[in-house]
Order: C-alpha cells, then sequence, then structure tokens
C-alpha cells in the first residue's frame, strides 16, 4: 500500500511539473481573484466560490488540450491579463458607486462608463493583478528554453477533456443551487444570507451568474391581470393633515446632483461631534449663511427632511422621484422606455389638467441615460439639455441680448446650473398656464477638482476660509495663468503652526466640492427671484433634494468620519443628503422621521390632494405617520432608521440606539414592501398598462377616488 502511494505521490509530482504552465495559470487567477474581492470587501474568501472554481478549472483544462507549450503559455498569459483587466474594472466600478457588476450596466456603457475617467485607480487590485501576469510570463518564457513541447497523448487529452466537462458541471450546478434566479429573487429578497456579491461569488463568478440569470435563463413568469389588478387597487393612501394644501400649484422638483447638508451648512442630526461634521472646513453658521444665502433662505422657510436617505445611481434616484417605483431587473430608460405609466407624477397632474405644460431640463446631454425617451415616457413633453440651451442662448445673442448659456464641457468642465436656469426661466416658469418642471442639475457632479470656471466661487470661499490662501491665490493669478491650479494646491501645505505639513488631500476635495455648492446657491436664487418677479411663489410647490450621498473621491465617508460597515458612528448617516420643500402654504417645519427618495412622489400628490392607490408606490407621504423602508436597486440593500440589511432577515448594520421594536417594525414594513417590488417588477416586464383596457380601468379608478378632481 505504501509503495502504491509512494508510486501515485511520484506521478502527481511529475505531473505538476510537466503541467506547471497549467497549475501556475490557475493559482494565480484564485490570486488576482481573492485579492480583487480583498481590495473591494476587505475579505479574500468567497463565501460561495465554487462558480468561480468550476469556470477557471473549466478553461485551464480546455487548455491543456493544446499539445504546445508555447501556445498555453500566450493562452494563459492572455487570460490573466484579461481577469486582471476586468476585476480591475469591477473594482473601480464599487469603488466609484459601490455597485456590483451586473450585465445591464452594459447599457450605460456609454454613459456612465464614461465617468470613469479621472477616478483614482484601486491600486491594490491593479498591482496584483500586474505582478501575477509579469511573474507568469517570465516563468514561462524561462520554462520554454529547456521545453519546447507538452506530453499530450491521446488518454491524457480524454482527461482534461472529462475535467473540463467537471468544471463546466460545477460552475453550472452551483449556478442554479447558490446564485439568485428569477424565480426566486423575492425570496433572496427576504432571506439571502450573502452580504456582497463579491464576497459571495468573486468578481468572475459574478459575471457568470450574472450573464446566466440575465441572457440565458431569463425570466419569462407572468403575472395574471387578475392578480396585478387586486394588488394595485387594493388599498388608497391615507390623507395626511397636509392633503390639498397646494391644490392646483405649479410643481418644481430639482434633482442636485450629490447634495449634501455639508455643502452649504453644518450637521442636524449626525454623528458629528458639537454639531458640525468632523472634518468639514469648521466654517462658521454665520460664515456658510453669508456664503450660500439663497440655500439657507430655502431652508429657513421650507419643510425640511432631516433624515432623508438616497442611496442610488443618478438616473434611478430620477425616476423614483417621478415614478415612485424601479424594477428590480432592469433599468427603465433602457428597457423599459416605451412602457405606458399613467401613474408616474407628471402623467397625473394631466389627467387632471390636460393644459399643464410638463417639461425636463438637464445641464448635459440628453442622450445621457437615454434621457430624452425615459422622460417623455414619464410624461414630459420634451427635455432641453445643453445643446438646445446654447441653442436658445445664441437666439438671444442675435436678438442683442448677453449671451447666457457657455459650453464648459467642451473644455473638460461642468455647466453652470446658473446659467441654465437664466437661459430657460420663461420656459421653466410660465406665467400663461400650470406647469410641472422638473431640473436636473450638473455643476455639484464629481469628481471634485480644481476648475476655471468656478475661479469666482473659489475666490469667495478662500476670503472665508483664511484671508492669506485668497491672497496667495491671487498672486498666482497675476503671475503666471498656467501656474495657477498648481499653486492653489500649495495653499494646503501653509500651516502656521506646522509649515511642513501635507496637502490635507481630503480637505481639498471638500474644498472643491464646497464651490460647486456656491454655484447651485446662484442657481437657486435666480430660480427664486424670477418666482418672485412673476408673482409665481404663492402658487408654486418647490421640492429639492440631493439624489444621492457625494460619493465621489469617497468625500462623504470623510466627512462624515464613516469608513466601512463596521463602525461605532451610525452607518446610515452616510446616505443622509437634504431634501426641502418649500410651499407658502406650508409652515417652516421639521420632519424627522425616515425617509427616502421613494417618499417624494407620494408627499407631492399628497399636497396636491390627488388620492392614489398606495401599492405602485414604494414611499409614503412624509406628513403621514408611516415610515418607509429604502431599497436601493442600484445597490441591493434595505435601509431603515439606523438599520442596513442584504435582506429583509439579514441585517448587516444597525446602531446601539436600535430596539427589537424598531426591527420588529422595519421587517414587516420591508416584507410588504418586497410585495410591492415583486408586482411593479412584473408591471413594468409586461408592460401591464398598454392595452386599452387596462389603461381605462386605471383611469376610472382614479376618476372614483378623485370625483372633485
Amino acid at each position: 500500500m505504501k509503495e502504491k502511494l509512494k508510486i501515485a505521490g511520484k506521478k502527481t509530482l511529475e505531473w505538476l511539473k510537466i503541467n506547471r504552465l497549467a497549475v501556475l495559470y490557475f493559482v494565480f487567477a484564485i490570486i488576482i481573484e481573492m485579492m480583487s474581492v480583498f481590495a473591494v470587501e476587505g475579505n479574500p474568501i468567497m463565501s460561495r466560490p465554487l462558480i468561480a472554481i468550476g469556470l477557471l478549472l473549466m478553461i485551464t483544462c480546455l487548455v491543456l488540450l493544446t499539445k504546445r507549450n508555447k501556445v498555453r503559455l500566450i493562452i494563459y498569459a492572455i487570460l490573466l491579463g484579461v481577469q486582471a483587466i476586468l476585476d480591475l474594472v469591477f473594482s473601480v466600478v464599487y469603488d466609484m458607486t459601490g455597485q456590483y457588476f451586473d450585465f445591464g450596466m452594459l447599457n450605460l456603457r456609454n454613459d456612465a462608463f464614461a465617468t470613469l475617467e479621472g477616478l483614482l485607480v484601486n491600486f491594490f487590485a491593479f498591482y496584483t493583478g500586474v505582478f501575477c501576469c509579469i511573474i507568469y510570463v517570465i516563468y514561462g518564457l524561462r520554462m520554454l528554453r529547456g521545453e519546447k513541447h507538452a506530453k499530450n497523448n491521446k488518454r491524457s487529452r480524454i482527461f482534461y477533456g472529462l475535467l473540463a466537462m467537471a468544471g463546466f458541471a460545477t460552475m453550472g450546478i452551483s449556478v442554479v443551487q447558490y446564485y439568485p434566479s428569477a424565480v426566486n429573487k423575492y425570496d433572496e429578497l427576504l432571506y439571502g444570507k450573502s452580504t456582497g456579491a463579491y464576497s459571495s461569488y468573486g468578481m468572475m463568478g459574478n459575471v457568470v451568474g450574472e450573464f446566466t440569470q440575465s441572457v440565458i435563463l431569463q425570466d419569462k413568469s407572468r403575472l395574471s391581470e387578475e392578480e396585478i389588478e387586486n394588488f394595485i387597487y387594493n388599498g388608497v393612501a391615507e390623507e395626511s393633515p397636509q392633503f390639498g394644501v397646494s391644490k392646483d400649484n405649479n410643481v418644481i422638483v430639482i434633482l442636485a446632483e450629490s447634495l449634501e447638508w455639508f455643502a452649504f451648512m453644518n450637521a442636524l442630526n449626525g454623528n458629528a461631534e458639537n454639531g458640525t461634521y468632523p472634518n468639514a472646513l469648521g466654517l462658521t453658521d454665520a460664515q456658510l449663511a453669508t456664503l450660500y444665502p439663497n440655500l439657507t433662505k430655502l431652508y429657513n422657510n421650507s419643510v425640511k427632511m432631516t433624515n432623508f436617505h438616497s442611496r442610488e445611481k443618478t438616473d434611478i434616484s430620477e425616476t423614483l422621484s417621478i415614478v415612485g417605483s424601479y424594477p428590480t431587473d432592469a433599468y427603465i430608460n433602457y428597457d423599459y422606455s416605451n412602457n405606458a405609466l399613467p401613474y408616474t407624477m407628471p402623467n397625473l397632474m394631466k389627467t387632471y389638467d390636460s393644459d399643464m405644460q410638463s417639461l425636463s431640463f438637464h445641464n448635459g446631454f440628453k442622450t445621457f441615460y437615454n434621457r430624452l425617451d425615459a422622460h417623455q415616457m414619464f410624461g414630459m413633453e420634451f427635455l432641453y439639455d445643453m445643446y438646445d440651451m446654447e441653442d436658445m442662448s445664441n437666439e438671444r445673442e442675435d436678438q442683442g441680448f448677453d449671451e447666457t448659456m457657455h459650453n464648459y464641457m467642451e473644455d473638460g468642465e461642468r455647466n453652470l446650473d446658473s446659467e441654465m436656469i437664466e437661459t430657460c426661466k420663461e420656459l421653466m416658469f410660465p406665467t400663461d398656464k400650470r406647469f410641472y418642471t422638473y431640473i436636473t442639475t450638473i455643476t455639484m457632479h464629481g469628481v471634485y477638482y480644481e476648475r476655471k470656471n468656478l475661479s469666482d466661487e473659489r475666490k469667495k470661499l478662500l476670503e472665508a476660509y483664511d484671508p492669506d490662501f485668497l491672497k496667495a491665490y491671487e498672486e498666482a493669478e497675476k503671475a503666471d495663468d498656467d501656474s495657477i491650479w498648481e499653486n492653489f494646491l500649495d495653499l494646503f501645505r501653509h500651516d502656521k503652526e506646522n509649515a511642513s505639513s501635507e496637502i490635507d488631500k481630503d480637505k481639498r476635495v471638500l474644498f472643491n466640492y464646497m464651490t460647486t455648492a456656491l454655484e447651485l446657491d446662484d442657481a437657486i436664487g435666480a430660480m427664486m427671484n424670477d418666482l418672485e418677479k412673476k408673482g409665481l411663489l404663492d402658487n408654486t410647490t418647490i421640492a429639492i433634494f440631493g439624489d444621492h450621498n457625494a460619493y465621489y473621491q469617497q468625500l462623504s465617508n470623510y466627512v462624515k468620519d464613516i469608513y466601512g460597515f463596521d463602525t461605532s458612528n451610525d452607518y446610515t448617516d452616510l446616505y443622509c443628503v437634504p431634501w426641502l420643500i418649500y410651499d407658502e402654504n406650508l409652515a417652516p417645519q421639521t420632519v424627522d422621521k425616515f425617509t427616502c427618495t421613494a417618499d417624494i412622489v407620494p408627499t407631492l400628490l399628497d399636497l396636491l390632494g390627488i388620492h392614489y392607490y398606495e401599492n405602485i408606490y414604494y414611499g409614503n407621504s412624509v406628513f403621514t405617520d408611516r415610515a418607509s423602508v429604502l431599497y436601493s436597486r442600484a445597490y441591493g440593500i434595505f435601509v431603515g432608521d439606523g438599520i442596513v440589511a442584504s435582506s429583509v432577515n439579514n441585517i448587516t448594520y444597525k446602531h446601539s440606539s436600535i430596539t427589537d421594536a424598531q426591527i420588529k417594525a422595519f421587517k414587516e414594513e420591508a416584507t410588504a414592501l418586497v410585495q410591492e417590488i415583486k408586482h411593479c417588477d412584473y408591471i413594468f416586464k409586461q408592460d401591464y398598462f398598454d392595452e386599452e383596457r387596462t389603461m381605462q380601468l386605471f383611469l376610472s379608478k382614479m376618476r372614483e377616488i378623485n370625483p372633485t378632481l
């Protein structure tokens, strides 16, 4: 027996020596995968690694079917390089957005992926991949000097073929058994135990699972019209004490890109010590009020949702604030851009006022996120983008007026929102008709760098922060225009107590961010002045909200002193951003219950006095006692007040103050939300309202619950 084991061991060692290119490829591929997962989620161990292992085993054995080691080396080296690049891209995407790869992202390849330019590379993942590739190629080339061909007879090829089939079977069975499929994904939302796609399956395993579910095993199931109707018309939302106070008002909704409270004021109810954010610039409330007079005035005279949270990408936040729901398995702007959606905010308003104007404005490109088609589906007659605004400005200039719009994006800069307001205010805020106007800002979009078109704003902030900085900046500006930006970076080296201190890079990013907020303040001022001049303030409801936290360059984490899940601070504060409602029919007040982006549509309908069927919206009016739970389609998590969960029953974080009763209430609300998500998924997928019967049924039901409109 010992002799047989000795012989078997000898043969195994001989096989490993002969096929060391394959063995080394497999080992390096596993190392690249583990280190990439570690770079993203802080743990190299995958809880469900068999998808990735099966894939790598299959690939390794298929390449072994070739006879020449030179060919094997080339193929394996290319595969390692491709894997390293893909894992790097997935790492950067996650660093930028916190979002795992799914195949729906391919719709965004010319849009969202373009924002990767200029972002810092995850060097840990990058260097690991490069190191493995270089070592592999060097070792392989040295090996080829003494051995040109692999020993590969018919028997061994059969063996490798069987191993490849075993790898394929392992991968396939693991996908079916472990990866969330279309038929059980709602059970996963309720009971799933995974804490992250990459830490569960690895990056390559996630790609295989997403490909299988999105391309091969597409969900073709449907719900009957009866089941959908029973769901939709099961309940009418309760009236709040503020129901109808804004009846017949105009509506302006402003999605303020990356707007955070610390952009223009000190902390509200967060984790910050002594009422200020720990890493903010240290300006006083009086200084901030002087710097940001329009945002401050708006804050003082508005309903303030101080516990409002958003955890989405811009396009999803935008949709939630117009539609009130979003599918889990697709991107509305691309996959459902021709759907019939009678329950969107502008479509419902038009149901009761057919002469109302509904327009959308974005100071970027209308093709980005396929916004033109999507916004028209939502009920807007048209979306005006930067090119339309340029044409409008040029036409006014031909008539003898000053130019109001510049295309800064041609020079690699963000456009100015104040110019957008000045250019489009006659269209945005007409006096001869009721209007619903949706505005998506862009000035505060990351990444945050020293922009030439914000020179005046920078000087204003420099003067408040440190007059010596302003003096140094102006001297650099006069001396050499080309060196302004480099000299500006040096300003943060000037530490009166420690002259040799290094640049505080995060503070510099914060400084640049707050500079963009000054420009947003100008835009808000231009809007409010125009509305007041036209006499529209007393019959216009204005909602302004941050689409997400300022995650670019991890600015929000730095300012709020929150890093990762394991923290003594309130993790959900990371997603707490502003939402203000200005309405002269509403007394200024503070709403401190947990609210989220999905609450915007129900709240506005409530104020306008429009009864609605609550099941087709994920949120609730903020003026009712009912608290919402945020489900993040992009990030696959549930968020409540001090609670984060990867599924309803798998809480990954809770604040130390959270009680058992609060957890129970969270789970009950989140469980009900999953049912809403499931049915809304099918409403989108089946384009339920596209049929005349279903559309007319909805309109007649809406007339029944709104007889006076």
